[in-house]
């Protein structure tokens, strides 16, 4: 007949908890993952395999000899039980001591040493995430949890942001080189930012992203990477090359996804300044323009003949005064007199003539509608006068008047002439 889960279950725990030599053993390994709840939790390993050890407080409060930590190696003191419900076994401890370092948290020290020393980890080389990335590649498990948390983030925060899967393990031998793999996709698909996202783990089970080559692949990517592997205690080596680090995939997706709300409305702000001073601008240059035409039409050739005629009339009667005086008290030299007169009036008139032309000229020269109707433009940005080309900006709305309206122009490029 078929037996029941239950029934092998004990089966399996009896045998096992019967042998003499695992009723009081001593197992030395590695802290590989550490928890306290009530009862401390911890994972011993060595080079291959692993033992999930328990120790209950009154245990721990008579045979604890050293501070539990990740990486630290022990020796423990218990008996192998076989937890049904959980259909494991695990040590139960008496006794927990230090025997020194363990060898995988040692060449993980002397690894992340060298890689400093050759400057991996110097800030310098790490990039800015750009403000508003348009395609952003997810390294990490397809059909993941953490996969899907990314995805709701960016459909949340900013739907427009397209999202490029590469796929990849994260968890076990051989997972650092799909990674590595699933990087080089990423860098080949022209996205703006990677990020490497996994939801955490034991200390063992986040060893691949420790290996050397992914750090140096991370290192030599020419496009920022956001290491996301969820973790609080220890940090792997990617987190140190990575261009940034953030604690969760999640915390991850918030960091590269700008709010698109917020950005709209950041658009909204700068229109409505940016039409209020457009307006201001408009409304300084009627006032400017109304001042200008007066004084055209005060300065103009029209107004001054006006002047000059007015003028001319008066030295006419001053003239004809003159002349009529001139008659009375000299008339034996009226031949003379007339001659002098006729003379004395062209002088008169051709000065008048010719400082006439000159204030012509003048007025002329100094009328900006001249230079607008040979083909100048008088340019501004957000209502400033540019004077020359190194106070463009690529992306730049120019204001442009020319004489018979105006414009409004982008700068699509920037080439100042050489000193």
């Amino acid at each position: 007949m078929p037996y029941t889960v239950s029934l092998i279950s004990a089966y399996l725990k009896n045998l096992m908890e019967g042998q003499a030599p695992l009723r009081n053993l001593e197992v030395v390994g590695e802290i590989s993952e550490f928890r306290r709840s009530g009862q401390l939790y911890f994972t011993i390993i060595d080079g291959g395999a692993k033992l999930p050890c328990v120790m209950f407080a009154d245990s721990a409060a008579r045979g604890l000899r050293c501070s539990l930590v990740v990486g630290l190696r022990v020796q423990v003191t218990g008996r192998i039980t076989v937890y049904p419900q959980g259909g494991r076994y695990q040590l139960y401890a008496t006794r927990v001591e230090e025997v020194g370092r363990g060898p995988l948290n040692e060449q993980l020290q002397q690894l992340a040493r060298a890689l400093k020393e050759e400057g991996l980890f110097d800030p310098e080389h790490k990039k800015p995430l750009p403000v508003f990335p348009k395609r952003v590649a997810l390294v990490t498990a397809d059909n993941s949890a953490v996969l899907e948390d990314m995805r709701r983030v960016f459909r949340e925060r900013n739907p427009y942001i397209s999202l490029v899967l590469s796929p990849c393990r994260v968890q076990g031998k051989g997972a650092a080189k799909e990674i590595i793999l699933a990087i080089h996709r990423a860098e080949r698909a022209g996205v703006d930012v990677i990020i490497v996202g996994r939801g955490g783990g034991s200390r063992d089970d986040l060893l691949e992203f420790s290996d050397e080559e992914l750090v140096r692949t991370v290192y030599a990517c020419e496009i920022p990477i956001v290491s996301a592997v969820g973790h609080e205690i220890d940090y792997m080596l990617i987190d140190y090359v990575a261009d940034v680090q953030v604690q969760t995939p999640t915390a991850a997706a918030e960091r590269v996804a700008f709010p698109i709300d917020e950005f709209l409305g950041t658009l909204v702000n700068y229109h409505s300044s940016m039409v209020t001073a457009v307006c201001r601008e408009i409304d300084g240059s009627r006032e400017r323009l109304s001042r200008l035409q007066q004084g055209l039409r005060y300065g103009s050739p029209s107004a001054q003949l006006t002047r000059h005629r007015e003028t001319l009339r008066q030295s006419g009667q001053f003239l004809q005064r003159t002349l009529a005086d001139s008659v009375r008290t000299a008339s034996r030299n009226l031949s003379d007199a007339e001659r002098e007169l006729r003379d004395a009036v062209k002088g008169t008139l051709l000065s008048y003539r010719n400082r006439l032309g000159v204030l012509e000229t003048g007025l002329a020269a100094m009328s900006p509608y001249r230079l607008l109707k040979q083909g100048y433009a008088f340019v501004t940005v957000d209502g400033k006068p540019v004077k020359g080309v190194r106070e463009l900006t690529e992306g730049a709305v120019m204001q442009g008047y020319l004489a018979d309206g105006q414009f409004t122009a982008a700068v699509l490029s920037v080439q100042p002439n050489e000193e």
